[in-house]
């Protein structure tokens, strides 16, 4: 019976420093951790929108109070607004969304500037098909919409571009192709949102 406890006792002293250890090694590596996810966030939103020098995140009570007056569908896709500032002027919007794909959820980071121009955009992950949906994180999808503006939405087609808000599908990968569309489009009506929003407020 004493080896019995002898050994519990060991066996709890091992613990204890165990878990002293872990937690001084969480209480040091944290903000660390911390330090270099926001670097990469930052950095993530400047190769959408790479005017931007600052970036500040918009209230998420605010941001959906907004959406919810503006009532545009799209605005549920909507995961974070980021304003975008040089020296002090706002520069544009860093906007996360996250819409269906092929194979699930796709987050998007869409740079728009402050025309309503689309800079840029970043697949932060997803998971489509290696070789054919993930062909809309590069070119020749990605050069067909950088530029597009948020005048209208943009739409997906398999054959001839008729006007300048269609978008030629990646080929074999039309629902991938339509996905990011919305994706695109999602940040449009939020951008609208904002900039009606700030009409509003000159008004």
């Amino acid at each position: 019976m004493k080896e019995i406890r002898k050994l519990g006792l060991i066996l709890f002293a091992i613990c204890a420093v165990a878990a002293a250890l872990l937690a001084m090694t969480n209480a040091v590596t944290a903000p660390k951790i911390a330090e270099n996810a926001a670097k990469n966030e930052i950095e993530a939103k400047q190769i959408v929108l790479p005017d931007g020098k600052d970036f500040e995140d918009m209230d998420e009570a605010e941001m959906k109070t907004l959406f919810e007056k503006d009532g545009a569908e799209n605005l549920k896709n909507v995961l974070s607004v980021s304003t975008a500032t040089a020296e002090g002027n706002v520069v544009g919007y860093a906007i996360k969304v996250a819409v269906a794909g092929f194979g699930g959820d796709i987050t998007m980071l869409v740079g728009i500037d402050n025309t309503g121009k689309l800079i840029g955009y970043n697949i932060l992950s997803h998971s489509e098909t290696a070789g054919l949906g993930d062909k809309i994180a590069v070119d020749p999808f990605y050069g067909q919409v950088t530029g597009k503006t948020a005048v209208s939405p943009l739409s997906i087609v398999k054959g001839e571009i008729k006007n300048e808000t269609q978008v030629q599908a990646v080929t074999g990968a039309t629902i991938s192709s339509k996905a990011a569309a919305l994706g695109i489009n999602s940040a449009f009506d939020a951008y609208n949102a904002l900039s009606s929003a700030q009409d509003s407020e000159v008004k």
